[in-house]
């Protein structure tokens, strides 16, 4: 009996990954742990989701979703094969968006974009029994407060606005591991919120498309069908402090007075908080 036990004992320490003699290391996983480098400016309870590829050949490896405060602590890893280089990202507020591929997170034509952060990592070597990696979250979405003013004048309006509002594009989302928008038909028909107000969320954009359309509504005093159309990627562009391609793309608070064709635009940074105001 004494024996076997031996046996046993030693077929164990075989088979297990800290042992010290005659141990094959490659068979033993390797912990991939974070370390959010601006985890201050998100709530610990965010959700997120995060994935792991072999590179360069992108093959799955391990994915998972867990939240803010368990990335911070290092209670939450991805266990992967060991490996000379693996790849990654991880996405924050991406309830609503859906996944299309291994990469992409988009929207449905008809919904409003999401408030998708994101991080990515490459060429990470995983060849230890963990690796700690630093991240950091980036932007990829503006917020857009749009606000009607003096359309009290319009005859037979009764104080109301007269236009329903689609907000249109060519972009439905984001590579969540590259950056690089995703193609594809998004339209969006904002409801007013308070009188005047409206708001969307829209993703960085692929190209010039993004556009304001303002259709009539009959019994409001307009004639029915497209009204007017206004090109919020030059709009905003315009900018000097505004960049579709900014690591963190800032939110944008838009005021219009149709009886003027004027704008007044505020920019709003997101890890700043500065204000720049223009007007066009």
């Amino acid at each position: 009996m004494k024996r076997l036990i031996t046996l046993l004992g030693a077929g164990s320490l075989l088979l297990s990954c800290h042992n010290l003699v005659l141990e094959n290391r490659q068979s033993c996983p390797s912990l991939l742990l974070f370390d959010i480098e601006n985890a201050a400016s998100f709530d610990g309870v965010n959700h997120v989701h995060i994935a792991a590829y072999s590179e360069p050949e992108e093959v799955f490896l391990e994915a998972d979703t867990t939240v803010v405060t368990d990335i911070q602590d290092q209670s939450f890893y991805l266990k992967v094969k060991k490996s000379d280089s693996v790849m990654g990202y991880g996405v924050m507020g991406y309830e609503g968006a859906h996944q299309e591929g291994d990469f992409c997170w988009v929207v449905d034509r008809g919904k409003d974009y999401v408030p998708l952060f994101r991080f990515a990592y490459d060429k990470v070597p995983a060849r230890e029994e963990s690796v700690l990696i630093p991240v950091e979250f980036v932007k990829d979405f503006t917020r857009v407060t749009l606000r009607f003013v003096n359309y009290d004048v319009f005859e037979n309006a009764h104080g109301s606005l007269p236009f329903h509002l689609c907000i249109s594009g060519n972009t439905v989302g984001i590579d969540a591991a590259t950056g690089i928008p995703v193609k594809g038909d998004f339209r969006f028909e904002p409801q007013e919120e308070a009188q005047g107000v409206f708001h969307f969320t829209v993703p960085r954009q692929a190209d010039r498309s993004l556009t304001l359309e303002l259709y009539g509504i009959p019994e409001l005093g307009q004639e029915e069908g497209l009204v007017e159309s206004f090109n919020l990627w030059t709009l905003f562009r315009q900018q000097e402090d505004f960049s579709w391609e900014a690591k963190n793309l800032p939110d944008i608070n838009l005021e219009f007075d149709y009886t003027q064709v004027r704008f007044r635009i505020t920019v709003a940074a997101w890890e700043k908080g500065e204000h720049l105001q223009f007007d066009v």
